[in-house]
C-alpha cells in the first residue's frame, strides 16, 4: 500500500479488521462515537471524499505505516515528543510536590499503556493525556496567566509610538505616475498585512520582558515575503475586494502573543470588506488560544470589543449567515476540540463556517501534518506559520477541482428566480401552491420518496385549474445538501408568494401508490409530512407566515402531529435522532 492508494475494504479481512481497530481505538469511528465524531455528511462540508470510504487526520506516511504495522519508529519518536511536553507542563501548572508526583505517575501509566498497541495517533494520545491532566489538576485555564502576559506584551508593542512610526513608513511602496488612488490604497493595505505577518514571527516581542529594539525589527518589518503561496493569497484578496459578492474568511487562530498580530491583520481585512470568522480551541491546548481565553483574558476582551462571540457549537446555517450579515463585526467561534486540527472531531458550527468560507487561513504549525496529506479540502486553505525570525512559511492547498459549491449568493439567486417566476404567475391570475413532502426523511427511501412526490405533483397539476404547483424536488441540483436546500427554500417561503401550502398526508401517499398501481410498502404505511424534520421546520415557517398573510391556506396534518421531529441531521434530509439510531 502506497501513499496514493485508495484502499478499499473487502479484499483482506485481517487488514480490514486492523483498519476498523485503528478508527475505534482512536475514537474516530462515527458508527461507534456518533455524538463525538463528524458524520460523513458533516465531514463532506470540509473534506472532498469523492467516494472514498474513510478519512484519516494524519500524514499519509504515518497512516500507511500504522495499517502495515510498521509504525514503531515513527510513533515512538512522536510519542516521546508528546511525553516531553506533558512532563514539562505538570510542574509549570502544579506547585504541590505530592500532586506533581501523583499526576506524573498517573500520566506515565496511561502513556505506557497506550504505547503498547502501536495504533494510536500521536494527536489522540496527547488529547487523552491532556484530558487526564486538566481533570486531575482542577486548574482553571492551565497556563492562562502566561498566555495573558504574552498577549499583554504583544498588545503593548503594537500600540507603542515607535512601532507605529516604522509600521506606517512609506518604505516599500511602489508608486509611479500611472498608479491610481485605488491601486495605491490596496498596496498600502497589502504592505501592512505583510509587515504584520513578518513581525508575528518574532516571538521575543511577547516572550521577553522587553521587545527587541526597533533597529533590530525594522529590517524584518521592511523585508518581503517571496513565496508562491503569498502571491496567490494577495491575488485572492484583490479578487475579494474587486467582486461585488460578500467574501467570508475562516481564520484558524494560533498561539498567545501571535493572536494579537492576527487580530490586527483581521481588522485590516475587515476594512477591505472581508468578513472574518475567527476560530479558537474549545479546550486547553498549551499556548493555543482557547474559548476560555476569549471569555476571561482582559486583553483579548478589549481587542475583541464589538465582536460576536458564538458559544453554540451546533449553530444552524441560517443563524450563522444571519450573524455574518450583521454590521461589520468579527465572528468568534470554537473548533470544538482541544487538539491539533482534526476535521473528524470539529464542531458542527466549525464545519458550517468552513463550508461557508471562501478561504481558510490556518495559523497552527502543528496542523501541517493533517493539512499535507493526500486529501483535498472543499475550500482553498492557506497555512501561514513561523519558520524563524522574519521568515514566514506560506503553504497553499487548493480545494478539490470537483467540489460543487453553492454559495449564499447562489442560493439567494435561485430563490429570487423562483420568486420572480411565482410573481409572474400570480399576475396572470394563478394561485401558488407549495407542496411539502417527505424527500429524504426515511433512510434508504430517497428514490422512492422522489418517485411518490413526482407522481402526486403530476396528479395535482392535472386536476387543479389555474394553480401553479411547486415541487421542491424539481429544483434539487447535484451537490446540494440539506443545509443548502433548507436555506434556499426558506427565502422563498418567507416571500409571501405562497397562496396554498399543502403538506403531504398519508392519503396523498396512499393515492400516489395507487396511481403507480402498487401496494403501499411497510416503510411507507402511516407516513406523512409529520415524519419529516424538514417538513416540521417548514410547518413552523408556514404558521409564522399565516400570521402575516391570514388568507394563506394550510392543508395537511395538524401542527400537533409534527412534534415528533425537531432537528434535521447535519447535511442530511432526515432527522438526527433517526440517523443516530441507525
Amino acid at each position: 500500500m502506497t501513499k496514493q492508494d485508495n484502499y478499499t475494504m473487502g479484499s483482506d479481512a485481517v487488514r480490514d479488521a486492523w483498519l476498523t481497530n485503528f478508527y475505534t481505538e482512536n475514537h474516530l469511528a462515527y458508527e461507534t462515537f456518533p455524538h463525538k465524531v463528524a458524520s460523513p455528511e458533516q465531514l463532506n462540508f470540509m473534506i472532498y471524499m469523492g467516494g472514498e470510504q474513510f478519512y484519516y487526520p494524519c500524514s499519509d506516511e504515518l497512516f500507511v505505516a500504522i495499517i502495515e504495522k510498521r509504525a514503531g519508529i515513527l510513533l515512538t519518536s512522536a510519542y516521546s515528543e508528546i511525553w516531553s511536553r506533558i512532563e514539562a507542563l505538570v510542574p509549570q501548572v502544579i506547585e504541590d510536590v505530592y500532586k506533581q508526583q501523583y499526576l506524573l505517575s498517573l500520566l506515565s501509566m496511561k502513556y505506557q499503556h497506550e504505547n503498547i498497541s502501536q495504533v494510536l495517533l500521536p494527536t489522540r494520545l496527547e488529547k487523552r493525556l491532556l484530558a487526564i491532566f486538566t481533570t486531575i489538576s482542577e486548574v482553571n485555564r492551565p497556563l492562562g496567566y502566561l498566555r495573558e502576559i504574552e498577549n499583554k506584551r504583544a498588545a503593548r508593542f503594537l500600540a507603542c509610538n515607535k512601532f507605529q512610526q516604522v509600521f506606517t513608513s512609506r518604505k516599500g511602496l511602489q508608486i509611479d505616475s500611472q498608479s491610481t488612488l485605488e491601486e495605491i490604497d490596496l498596496q498600502i493595505y497589502l504592505l501592512r498585512l505583510q509587515r504584520l505577518f513578518l513581525l508575528s514571527t518574532v516571538e521575543d516581542i511577547w516572550q521577553q520582558h522587553k521587545p527587541p529594539a526597533m533597529d533590530v525589527l525594522e529590517p524584518i518589518l521592511n523585508s518581503a515575503i517571496n513565496t508562491e503561496g503569498w502571491e496567490w493569497l494577495c491575488d485572492r484578496l484583490r479578487r475579494f475586494i474587486s467582486t461585488r459578492k460578500q467574501s467570508y474568511l475562516l481564520w484558524i487562530a494560533g498561539r498567545s502573543g501571535e493572536i494579537m498580530f492576527d487580530l490586527a491583520i483581521i481588522r485590516l481585512l475587515m476594512k477591505l470588506g472581508v468578513k472574518v470568522i475567527l476560530t479558537v480551541k474549545q479546550d486547553f491546548y498549551y499556548r493555543e488560544i482557547s474559548f476560555g481565553d476569549i471569555l476571561e483574558d482582559p486583553v483579548l476582551d478589549m481587542a475583541l470589543a464589538g465582536a460576536t462571540i458564538v458559544s453554540d457549537n451546533t449553530i444552524s446555517k441560517n443563524e450563522l449567515l444571519r450573524l455574518l450579515h450583521e454590521d461589520n463585526r468579527l465572528l468568534v467561534i470554537s473548533d470544538g476540540t482541544g487538539e491539533q486540527f482534526n476535521p473528524l472531531l470539529t464542531s458542527v458550527t466549525f464545519a458550517r463556517a468552513f463550508k461557508e468560507a471562501d478561504l481558510v487561513v490556518s495559523r497552527c504549525p502543528g496542523s501541517r501534518e493533517c493539512i499535507a496529506n493526500r486529501f483535498l479540502f472543499t475550500r482553498d486553505m492557506v497555512s501561514i506559520i513561523r519558520k524563524g525570525n522574519g521568515t514566514v512559511g506560506v503553504s497553499l492547498k487548493k480545494r478539490h477541482p470537483a467540489v460543487i459549491r453553492f454559495s449564499e449568493y447562489d442560493l439567494r439567486a435561485k430563490a429570487q428566480y423562483l420568486m420572480n417566476k411565482a410573481k409572474k404567475e400570480k399576475q396572470q391570475g394563478r394561485k401558488i401552491m407549495f407542496y411539502s413532502a417527505i424527500v429524504g426523511s426515511i433512510p434508504g427511501q430517497l428514490e422512492v420518496a422522489k418517485k411518490i412526490l413526482n407522481v402526486f405533483i403530476k396528479h395535482l397539476r392535472s386536476t387543479l385549474d389555474d394553480v401553479m404547483v411547486i415541487n421542491p424536488g424539481e429544483y434539487f441540483e447535484e451537490g446540494m445538501d440539506a443545509d443548502d436546500i433548507m436555506y434556499m427554500w426558506e427565502i422563498f417561503q418567507r416571500s409571501g408568494m405562497i397562496d396554498i401550502w399543502r403538506f403531504q398526508s398519508f392519503a396523498d401517499v396512499e393515492h400516489s401508490f395507487k396511481l403507480m398501481k402498487e401496494k403501499v410498502p411497510p416503510e411507507w404505511t402511516g407516513k406523512d409530512a409529520t415524519y419529516s424534520t424538514g417538513c416540521t421546520k417548514e410547518m413552523e415557517i408556514a404558521m409564522d407566515m399565516q400570521k402575516k398573510y391570514p388568507e394563506m391556506q394550510l392543508i395537511g396534518p395538524s401542527w400537533e402531529k409534527f412534534q415528533r421531529r425537531r432537528e434535521y441531521g447535519v447535511g442530511k434530509l432526515y432527522d438526527r435522532a433517526l440517523a443516530d439510531g441507525e
